[in-house]
């Protein structure tokens, strides 16, 4: 009789096994899991004559609601939801750093972009940190990326960075849910705000005018 019994508890346990996962199966509803990336922006290559600078991102911030894999929106009651079946395809912190360095690389016209994740051994003419405080759908359906920076000119010995600061929206709104689109616009607004920055660095390497 016991051995009747332990048999049928493992066949009792083997099924109850098999039952849920079943149950996880069927409620994932054969759902693909489908990944994105912010890519570089293709520019064409600039023409200025100067020699090439030497640039290090110091840093790249993103706020801790977006250091998910799920990608996020925002919803109307002030709230924040997390899509399951769409994600980074890695940390987009990471993403974002090495989109920034190649998206540089080419503004600029130079190789010698270093990030924490791929430091140069050459010593930086630009020292740059990156403060992205909002950057994904919003409620009305428009991508909106908020973002400061500060730029250091690291060939000045006790040089005061200069502060900057930009806020994007996309062109139109999108539909929930239209997560290609999506990251696309927030690809394009990337490139915008590495324009931006690119421009903050010429600006410092300008020549001063003369009285």
């Amino acid at each position: 009789m016991s051995h009747h019994r332990a048999s049928l508890g493992r066949v009792t346990s083997a099924a109850l096994l098999l039952a849920v996962t079943l149950a996880g199966c069927l409620g994932k509803g054969g759902t693909t899991t489908r990944y994105y990336l912010v890519d570089p922006v293709a520019y064409s290559a600039p023409e200025s004559a100067a020699a090439p600078a030497a640039v290090e991102i110091m840093n790249l911030h993103i706020p801790q609601y977006l250091e998910r894999f799920q990608i996020a929106t925002r919803t109307g009651d002030n709230g924040i939801i997390y899509a399951e079946y769409h994600q980074w395809g890695e940390s987009l912190r990471k993403n974002l750093l090495r989109s920034m360095a190649r998206n540089l690389s080419a503004l600029l016209g130079t190789t010698d972009v270093s990030t924490p994740l791929n430091r140069s051994l050459a010593a930086p003419d630009w020292r740059i940190t990156i403060h992205i405080d909002q950057f994904e759908q919003d409620v009305d359906g428009l991508v909106r990326l908020k973002a400061r920076w500060q730029v250091l000119d690291a060939r000045i010995p006790k040089a005061v960075p200069t502060t900057h600061a930009l806020e994007l929206e996309s062109a139109t709104a999108l539909g929930k849910g239209d997560f290609g689109p999506m990251v696309a616009a927030m690809s394009e607004l990337y490139g915008q705000l590495a324009e931006a920055v690119a421009a903050s660095i010429q600006a410092g390497a300008a020549p001063e005018a003369g009285p």
